[in-house]
């Protein structure tokens, strides 16, 4: 038995080796281009869980900005970290609340507490669906407005995590802060990222690449003009460099867009989402893309994810070519008119409400704009029509 310094508890050499292959595949994530998951899937086997993942918050309000997760349902993600959630999460609020590098648990490692009791109304639903029976979790690091939480959730058939088990994730919780920010800082220097976002100044028109983490790794001199002009959107500095708006509103919307699409290009989902910000006479137009950046010979396992951001900037006074739009969308007047308006940012029951007709005959409308031009999603349709506007 190895005897820990300061520690009571003792670690087999069963343990240790454990911890070492743990440690190796943690740095091992840096030289590949899979994220954390060989880690995650070697943390999971070892201390048998059943999900969990290392998650970025924002704080003021609690927003989730960038993560990895493992063992959670298709969709889920983008579910938990768009909602409000994330500011009543039981786990989440507990582990921020730690001081660095210090992993605890739900339970207090007591096989007598039962999780449900422990938790707070809005995550119990969660805990009682997903049959949890206990969550270990950390504060990886926490500057002024950012707090970084590597979160571990166990089956309930799988019994509470143990003081031993804490322990050893404790051995492990310093090279998990070393990782998190080494791969940031990586990531952003990628030849993959570099390629990409450097071939975005031979082009005329307005794009933002966002790296995996949310961040920008090159906004092209066009989109640059567009923010330094716009009196709301910006970037933030060369430590949190974001696209980010001083609207709140707005910035919440476009936070969730650009997770959503980073967590699509992972997923194989290439929706864009379309946001409108609109300031006096004149509307920017914003579509946020999955952006997957796969080396020729791999697997889409093996790619860098991000998001692309396109930005169209455009007055809402001008009317619409609705002859163009018929040809290039294959649709009638009326369904023009209507994707006219789409193009515009108005919703289903704003256009109505203009035309002065029932939001029956508009959805009626954007369902045959759908088929007609082999489009799944409403995002999808409002993406290829404020590209039209360019």
């Amino acid at each position: 038995m190895i005897k820990m310094m300061n520690d009571s508890l003792p670690i087999s050499h069963e343990e240790f080796d454990g911890y070492n292959h743990l440690v190796s595949t943690l740095y091992r994530c840096l030289h590949t281009n899979q994220g954390f998951q060989p880690f995650f899937d070697e943390f999971k086997h070892r201390f048998r869980c059943l999900q969990g993942g290392i998650l970025g918050l924002a704080e003021n309000p609690v927003r989730a900005i960038y993560g990895w997760t493992y063992g959670y349902p298709e969709g889920f993600e983008q579910w938990f970290l768009n909602s409000d959630l994330v500011q009543k999460d039981e786990a989440l609020l507990h582990f921020s609340a730690l001081p660095p590098r210090k992993f605890d648990s739900l339970t207090g490692c007591d096989p007598n507490v039962d999780l449900l009791e422990v938790v707070n109304d809005e995550t119990r639903v969660w805990v009682k669906a997903a049959g949890l029976g206990d969550s270990a979790g950390m504060l990886v690091s926490r500057t002024a407005d950012l707090k970084v939480i590597f979160l571990a959730n166990r089956h309930r058939d799988e019994g509470q995590f143990t003081p031993n088990e804490l322990m050893q994730m404790n051995l492990l919780a310093p090279h998990i802060e070393n990782a998190v920010g080494l791969f940031n800082k990586i990531y952003r220097s990628s030849s993959q990222n570099e390629t990409l976002s450097m071939a975005l100044d031979q082009i005329s028109k307005p794009m933002i690449v966002l790296d995996e983490m949310a961040r920008v790794v090159r906004c092209n001199s066009a989109a640059g003009a567009i923010i330094d002009a716009h009196p709301r959107l910006f970037l933030g500095g060369t430590d949190d460099p974001r696209l980010q708006s001083r609207n709140s509103g707005f910035n919440r919307q476009l936070n969730d867009a650009i997770l959503t699409s980073i967590f699509n290009a992972r997923t194989g989902v290439q929706d864009t989402i379309s946001l409108f910000e609109r300031v006096d006479d004149e509307r920017l137009a914003m579509c946020v893309t999955p952006l997957s950046m796969i080396q020729e010979g791999e697997s889409s396992e093996h790619g860098h994810y991000g998001a692309l951001v396109e930005l169209i900037s455009f007055s809402p006074k001008t009317q619409p070519d609705l002859n163009r739009l018929q040809a290039l969308f294959n649709c009638t007047r009326a369904e023009a008119v209507t994707a006219g308006h789409m193009m515009h940012g108005l919703s289903i029951s704003e256009v109505a409400e203009a035309e002065k007709l029932s939001v029956h005959t508009v959805r009626g409308y954007v369902k045959n704009l759908l088929a007609k031009n082999g489009y799944r999603r409403q995002a999808e349709l409002v993406g290829a029509l404020v590209r039209a506007l360019d």
